[in-house]
């Protein structure tokens, strides 16, 4: 049997201290950033056989998109956090695969911004949240079953 699992049933939360959470509404996908590392070209003259080479730099986890759809409620909220002077946090928790009791939880803070998407006269108002990231992205595994 796979132990896969799909988005659905996942959270995705914000807060602005990191103790008291509240969901982001109408989430239609997950907010996991992706880590990137750096590399710097250290490369000279006496590199060996002619090859480049380098060394670790520093991490990013860059931009991601949470798409939602749009609600009053919502764009208000991610407006304040826009608007706040530091870094919201975010968690975002899976919903727990066949052999765990709970699910994987990845945490991180990030700078919001919010646009609301065009559409047409039938479609639903969908709204996309950028969060540009910063700092560290935590990954806690889900207890086993």
């Amino acid at each position: 049997m796979s132990n896969q699992i799909i988005a659905y049933g996942a959270t995705v939360e914000r807060s602005t201290n990191g103790t008291t959470w509240q969901n982001i509404p109408e989430c239609k996908g997950v907010a996991i950033p992706v880590v990137e590392t750096d590399y710097r070209d250290v490369t000279s003259l006496d590199s060996p056989n002619g090859f480049r080479e380098y060394i670790k730099g520093l991490k990013d986890a860059g931009v991601i998109s949470l798409p939602c759809g749009y609600t009053a409620d919502g764009y208000e909220q991610q407006i304040a956090d826009q608007e706040a002077p530091q870094p919201i946090y975010y968690r975002t928790t899976l919903k727990a695969a066949p052999n765990q009791s709970t699910g994987d939880v990845f945490t991180f803070r990030g700078f919001p911004t919010p646009k609301v998407e065009p559409g047409d006269v039938e479609g639903e108002i969908n709204m996309t949240v950028d969060i540009r990231t910063t700092g560290d992205v935590t990954w806690a595994k889900g207890a086993a079953a």
